[in-house]
């Protein structure tokens, strides 16, 4: 509760930040002469000159920040290989587009641009590091960053709040699952990771559910809906699009190197596997049942990161081409999507879709972008999403993972609801009175939607362009030994790939699936241009003749008869368990800080008990 904090709101960012500079300045001063780590200084550099020039308008800083990350990822990238040049891409890529966004934003935005500078300093630290500390370093930057950044939306204190609560639970899971292999190794880089002995599977265990905090997997998500729906609107793609990627990053390095880990002849893996299903049908079910679009797409991202954490729980070359390509065609949906959504709210200040409809008519560009983008999302032809799908049939039928991969394609068909609705309630039916004079988003929060819409365009139609490259990497990765891998190269060219099922040819589904499209379409346009086109009131039902726009729109309580039917599947059982954890260390705290009672002699029986129990342990007795 603010009210009874001593140090005010805005007075905790700069001191937060003051003393994050300070940890990083600490930890590369003493390198700073050294040639090939002066570059590791521009991420901070940018943080402290940001800060500085708060004073400028937004439009100053966005600018800056624009520039700081092209000129970063200019000269860091091409010294990349594997998965960090991965991540690189999609950290510095996702930076400049999402900013992009800003420049329709008004005024000096204090404090944004310094936050946004620590969250994108972290996660591009962070695919640089090259060990355990370094990594936890940028790790807590882009944390702390991203809080800030999130608590800014107008009511989003207690989901920011309930963000860090899981951000910190996860760090010191981290934390101590490094320190474990450091113990067991005495190894400070990422090679501790490859430990062995009976420590092994808890820190599996310990670093899984760290990053998994991150990715919101089932039962830690109950932070990310409220996170993503109550941020700014260009925060929401920045965190849903960008961020949870670390984790996704984090779980690469970990399965990379610890490969499979068993407790009690049970493989963690197929645990992991089960937990992606269940976050795959938890998050889109959840996504179907709600009437807030962000709520919607935030769920939906819950959904998503189930299939990625699936592809790379099967251990093969191709779940994790399933699953890095997932990761990446989620960035792009995403900041799509939530840009989109942006873009809708900037001109009706409203989120609910049942009091929309018809807005095909004031915001058609908006609706292109979210029809593509609903289309890539639910994996049919012709674009890149059904790549997607094809790859992980052909995974689950290579590695047996049957039951596991029908609770996935239950999951997708789940998809197709909450996706039909976010393009039915809003967009189509009757236009409302109130929103007749809503006018299309401004230029700078259609122009990143459209540059994402062109690169899901190229990588549908020439598929190689995107899985050809991730999957010689991966061809390296099972070559090299170190896991167990299954002997199951994808063979690609430009267009094509072959499987033992089958093949797939992105250019010539593209080609057949737009000559289709148009064929509909010029019969449809023939059969209906004899039509008569009839006002909005011209209609009656049960005698009666509608008197409101709203008594035309069907978008509230959409789906009434599924919620009748499963709706016990999406109670929110995970927020009870948080709340009696909760409730269960307010009261555990409540009745020890009873024994502090004010009394001297009191305190001096406790700190004598404290080193009886100390000696008793260290020496074995007294």
């Amino acid at each position: 509760e603010t009210e009874k904090l001593p140090i005010k709101f805005n007075q905790i960012i700069p001191i937060t930040l003051f003393a994050a500079l300070l940890l990083g300045i600490g930890y590369f001063a003493p390198q700073f002469m050294r040639q090939e780590v002066v570059l590791n200084y521009i991420p901070i550099i940018a943080i402290i000159v940001l800060w500085a020039l708060d004073f400028l308008p937004s439009w100053i800083k966005n600018t800056l920040l624009i520039g700081a990350s092209a000129f970063y990822g200019y000269y860091i990238l091409p010294n990349m290989t594997g998965f960090p040049l991965i991540f690189g891409i999609l950290f510095i890529a996702g930076a400049i587009i999402t900013l992009l966004y800003g420049y329709s934003e008004k005024g000096k935005r204090i404090g944004f641009y310094p936050l946004a500078a620590m969250m994108f300093a972290g996660l591009i630290l962070l695919v640089e590091s090259n060990s355990l500390f370094t990594f936890f370093f940028a790790w807590e930057l882009m944390t702390a960053g991203s809080y800030f950044l999130i608590l800014r939306g107008k009511k989003a204190q207690p989901h920011a709040l309930s963000y860090m609560l899981f951000s910190y639970g996860g760090a010191m899971l981290i934390l101590a699952g490094f320190a474990l292999a450091n113990a067991a190794t005495g190894i400070f880089t990422f090679d501790a990771l490859k430990m062995t002995g009976t420590l092994a599977p808890l820190v599996f265990a310990m670093l899984t559910i760290g990053f998994l905090t991150k990715t919101a997997a089932i039962g830690l998500h109950i932070w990310l809906p409220g996170a993503h729906s109550e941020a700014e609107a260009d925060v929401s793609p920045m965190v849903s699009g960008i961020l949870l990627k670390a984790g996704v990053f984090g779980l690469i390095i970990l399965f990379l190197n610890m490969g499979h880990q068993y407790v009690f002849g049970v493989d963690l893996m197929m645990i992991i596997s089960w937990i992606a299903v269940f976050t795959a049908i938890g998050g889109n079910l959840m996504a179907s049942m709600q009437e807030d679009m962000k709520r919607l797409l935030a769920y939906s991202s819950v959904g998503q990161l189930g299939y990625i954490l699936f592809g790379l729980s099967l251990m093969s070359h191709l779940g994790w081409l399933l699953a890095i390509s997932g990761a990446i065609m989620h960035f792009m949906y995403k900041i799509m999507l939530f840009q989109a959504v942006g873009g809708v709210y900037s001109r009706t200040h409203d989120r609910m879709m049942y009091r929309m409809g018809g807005l095909i008519y004031r915001m058609p560009l908006t609706f292109i972008v979210v029809l593509i983008g609903i289309i890539a999302l639910s994996g049919v032809p012709p674009l890149a999403g059904f790549s997607g799908k094809w790859i992980s049939f052909n995974a689950v039928l290579q590695q047996g993972y049957y039951l596991q991969g029908a609770g996935m394609v239950l999951a997708g068909a789940i998809a197709f609801l909450y996706l039909f609705r976010l393009i039915h309630a809003p967009f189509l039916g009757q236009l409302k009175d109130n929103l007749r004079k809503v006018k299309e988003a401004s230029f700078w929060i259609l122009l990143p939607q459209f540059i994402i819409i062109a690169i899901i365009m190229a990588v549908s139609t020439v598929p190689g362009l995107l899985l050809e490259r991730i999957g010689k990497l991966l061809n390296t990765i099972f070559t090299t030994g170190g896991l167990t891998w299954v002997d199951s190269k994808l063979p690609f060219g430009a267009r094509t790939a072959i499987s033992h099922y089958g093949y797939w040819n992105g250019t010539y589904v593209m080609l057949i699936t737009m000559g289709i499209f148009a064929i509909v379409l010029g019969i449809q346009f023939l059969i209906q241009r004899n039509n008569k086109k009839v006002g909005q009131f011209n209609i009656v039902y049960s005698a009666e003749r509608p008197s409101t726009p709203e008594t035309t729109h069907h978008a509230w309580n959409f789906y009434a008869h599924y919620e009748k039917a499963v709706g016990f599947l999406v109670r929110p059982l995970a927020t009870q368990f948080w709340d009696w954890v909760s409730n269960l260390f307010h009261d555990i705290s409540d009745k020890i800080r009873q024994i502090y009672n004010g009394n001297g002699q009191t305190y001096l029986i406790h700190i004598l008990t404290f080193f009886l129990v100390c000696f008793y342990f260290i020496y074995g007795g007294f």
